[in-house]
């Protein structure tokens, strides 16, 4: 578990990934761990001092041991201790003694074990602290960092692992070296891959705020289990966005939060997992499902940047068009639809049988044609429209064994770089890269990606989006003043109390009036023209329909025996209820029903759901969650990703709503709930109605933690 030490500084870090000497506490020609470091660090060329240190002595590796790395002439960069958990900490003061100021600790049997490795973790954290050693683990794989050449982590035989520009860390060890494996299975380059194991002192984000300035990093992968410190985190991930690097998580271990002191809808709606994917969007990180997805989107994206714009696809497979048209429509991958002069110049390029059109069948004439799929490629990419090519086609594998498939491949490459938008080039399935075909695309310095159109398709329109996220965390400043509203900050506020403290944030809520009986209902309705609703006040009561104390649409002359019906109804169904009265409000006319709630959740913040107001959120699961706090941009952003928007936006000759009406009172709502502080547990308006330029808070409820 990580702690709350200050974070390992930039200049500490680069002398662990970048270690110009390293002692090996532990060697010995008997351990395979020392077998697989030592083979590991000779496979990837490392070029720096290697000191063997064993309180046996003797020899290891056909080079001697020295008894401590005290004893070592000049002192190292780093220690890996690969000895038992019992002679770590005696390892480490060791390495205290030396003056090493970097140290990996691969031995396993601290926190993960349980309350005993806590306190031998913490003994060994402690030691650290006091004389400013950066360590990395314990439980630990370790790292490759392909660029130094250091590679102090497994590395079994296999294909070569190449340097690349995509950066690996992970909880996991094994997970680190399976995306390894992975990597070099399918020609993937790689900067750094980190195992940061129990994070006792180097953590997920620290690693990840030195990528953001490690210059041979465009790419940062993660993959986790929890997150320690949520808004560290955060923070490293906000600074590579604005440094233009993507993250990519993988965050294993979902759940959603079905004990919460929040309201049903709420609380169903923004679960903890909900939650972490909110404050994971808000800083500018893609999420993802699987170690495939992890790497096809980093791979991706190495090779286009950033993409503004739509898709073209250009293969020599009038099925693989088909293919492509139907993912593109279930993942909302938009497709470029080419202008006119661009289908001008490709009727002269094309054969006479091709179709000038996205997705673009070459044709088999480009099987004898080794220019024609270049050709074609510098045409479509000068496209105004067409933000990022995708080529389909197997050129790299037919260049093993045919001369036409490697000039092919060399031409493509070429024009690929001189494209005026980003241009890939993809297996249509995933192929295995063996050694001739690696040297292939070197050569030619092919823009190969990962994955099979299935798998890029995804992380092209991820990639997309994240390209135009709005990532800003700043929202309007405003104090809300409710000192005039005394209720305790505890259990649930009635809608009589919780109407009182929106409308002090400047949300607008329908009138009403708080009536303590039956006969001073109806006075209350004869002030408005039409029909009520009728609705019981009660701090005891979240769920007012649930036991029949809401009536709707009550004539005037109704309302008297009405609202004493209601109150029978309620007295029966929840006998020890505390009852202040009927809440009377005018009826409104009918129009797109918002439910908005935000939540607290511990360690992260604020986040506020919206989506379709009653159940229909949750049948439809059309909610969008926003971490808080935000700007005007990403509520407007969020509504219009909503699959009710056309709700919104007045489909089929209806009135549309007031956007920026809208986007205010979201703003304010939220606001008020982030300034409620810690101790609420929720806010929720259901339903906010939204009719044309009339929108007004319904019902809502105010929920506080204890």
């Amino acid at each position: 578990m990580a702690t709350d030490s200050a974070a390992p500084s930039p200049a500490r870090l680069t002398h662990l990934f970048e270690p110009r000497s390293i002692a090996l506490i532990g060697a010995s020609d008997r351990s395979n761990w020392s077998h697989r470091i030592v083979d590991g660090l000779r496979v990837i060329g490392y070029d720096g001092a290697l000191h063997y240190v064993n309180p046996k002595g003797g020899e290891a590796h056909g080079q001697p041991l020295v008894r401590s790395v005290t004893d070592i002439e000049e002192t190292p960069d780093l220690a890996f201790v690969m000895v038992p958990a019992s002679a770590v900490l005696e390892a480490m003061r060791d390495i205290a003694r030396a003056g090493i100021t970097s140290a990996i600790v691969l031995s396993s049997g601290f926190a993960e074990l349980g309350d005993e490795g806590r306190r031998a973790q913490e003994e060994l954290r402690a030691l650290a602290a006091e004389h400013g050693i950066t360590v990395l683990g314990p439980n630990a794989l370790g790292y490759v960092n392909t660029d130094a050449r250091v590679a102090l982590k497994p590395f079994p035989p296999g294909e070569p692992l190449r340097s690349g520009s995509i950066a690996v860390v992970s909880q996991s060890g094994n997970v680190t070296v399976q995306l390894l494996n992975m990597a070099r299975s399918f020609d993937i380059g790689v900067s750094l891959a980190v195992s940061t194991g129990n994070e006792m002192d180097v953590r997920i984000a620290d690693v990840v705020d030195f990528l953001v300035d490690h210059e041979a990093t465009r790419v940062i992968t993660v993959f986790t289990e929890a997150f320690p410190d949520p808004h560290a985190f955060l923070a490293a991930c906000r600074r590579a966005r604005a440094a233009g690097k993507l993250v990519v998580c993988l965050k294993a271990g979902r759940s959603e939060a079905a004990a919460r002191a929040a309201l049903a809808h709420t609380g169903s709606l923004v679960g903890n997992d909900a939650v972490i994917d909110a404050f994971l969007r808000s800083a500018g990180v893609v999420r993802v499902s699987s170690l495939e997805d992890l790497l096809v989107v980093a791979d991706t994206f190495a090779h286009t940047g950033p993409i503004d714009g739509a898709m073209a696809l250009l293969t020599i497979s009038g099925g693989t068009c088909d293919i492509v048209a139907d993912a593109a429509e279930d993942i909302g991958l938009e497709l470029a639809e080419l202008a006119g002069e661009t289908v001008t110049e490709l009727k002269q390029v094309l054969p006479e049988l091709a179709a000038a059109q996205n997705p673009l069948d070459v044709t088999g004439a480009a099987v004898t044609d080794a220019t024609l799929m270049a050709r074609t490629l510098a045409v479509v990419a000068r496209d105004p429209g067409v933000g990022v090519v995708l080529v389909a086609q197997e050129m790299d594998h037919q260049a093993e064994n045919l001369a036409w498939g490697r000039e092919a491949l060399e031409r493509l490459s070429a024009e690929a770089a001189a494209a005026a938008c980003p241009a890939i080039l993809a297996n249509t399935t995933v192929r295995y890269v063996n050694e001739r075909v690696r040297e292939i695309r070197a050569a030619a310095a092919a823009p190969t990606v990962f994955g099979g159109v299935s798998r890029i398709l995804p992380a092209i329109a991820a990639i997309g989006e994240w390209t135009t996220r709005a990532v800003s965390t700043e929202a309007e400043e405003f104090t809300i003043d409710i000192g005039s509203i005394t209720a305790p900050r505890q259990g649930t506020w009635s809608e009589a109390t919780s109407r009182a403290l929106l409308e002090s944030a400047g949300v607008p809520v329908v009138p009403a009036v708080v009536a303590a009986s039956p006969a001073a209902a109806a006075a209350a309705a004869a002030d408005w023209e039409g029909r009520v609703a009728l609705k019981v006040v009660s701090d005891d009561i979240v769920h007012k329909s649930d036991v029949g104390g809401v009536a709707l649409d009550i004539a005037p002359d109704e309302v008297e025996d009405a609202a004493t019906t209601l109150l029978r109804r309620v007295s029966a169904a929840v006998p020890d209820a505390t009852i202040d009265g009927v809440l009377v409000t005018p009826m409104r006319e009918p129009g797109v029903d918002l439910l908005v709630g935000v939540i607290h959740e511990a360690g992260w913040g604020h986040v506020l759901a919206v989506g379709l107001g009653g159940i229909w959120a949750e049948v439809f699961g059309d909610v969008q969650r926003i971490a808080l706090p935000a700007s005007p941009a990403q509520f407007e952003a969020a509504l219009r990703r909503l699959r009710a928007w056309p709700l919104l936006d007045g489909v089929r000759g209806a009135e549309p709503v007031d956007l920026s009406a809208l986007v205010e009172i979201l703003s304010r709502i939220a606001a008020l709930a982030v300034s409620l502080g810690d101790d609420m547990a929720a806010v929720e308006v259901n339903p906010l109605r939204a009719r044309g330029t009339q929108i007004e808070a319904l019902d809502a409820a105010v929920v506080w933690n204890g």
